[in-house]
């Protein structure tokens, strides 16, 4: 493929990664929210499981619509596009846990910024690992 091609083509699964991302993140952040506020369970435990609604409603948009793959889904896809995900829930309570307790950022905040983070990593992991 031709460098220039190549760099359009990311550029555009980018975006649609942002725009699958968005809508996974709206379902990942009312449900820690809700969990945090309504419910009072412990910031941690409430981002984690945010972010895995969020992994389970992005999987099929990623798949079809962001990366275009096409061919049949091979278990060893499902359990690559998981095990990126949960590499990323790890970074993403380590680094909410050390702004939280350590910086003093308020938990609704700090999730965020751990959000953000998580954005990249997850990206480059689908897109290296998963969906070459």
């Amino acid at each position: 493929m031709i460098p220039g091609l190549l760099k359009n083509k990311i550029s555009v699964e980018f975006y649609r990664f942002i725009v699958v991302g968005v809508w996974s993140t709206i379902i990942n952040y009312g449900i820690f929210y809700i969990l945090l506020e309504f419910l009072s369970v412990n910031y941690l435990t409430s981002s984690a499981v945010g972010f895995i609604s969020g992994v389970f409603a992005g999987y099929g948009f990623n798949r079809k619509w962001t990366f275009k793959v096409e061919k049949e889904k091979k278990n060893t896809e499902i359990i690559k596009y998981y095990t990126v995900y949960i590499v990323s829930l790890i970074l993403s309570l380590l680094f909410l846990k050390i702004i939280v307790d350590v910086v003093g950022v308020d938990p609704r905040i700090a999730n965020i910024l751990a959000i953000g983070l998580t954005t990249f990593t997850n990206f480059v992991g689908i897109k290296m690992v998963v969906f070459k």
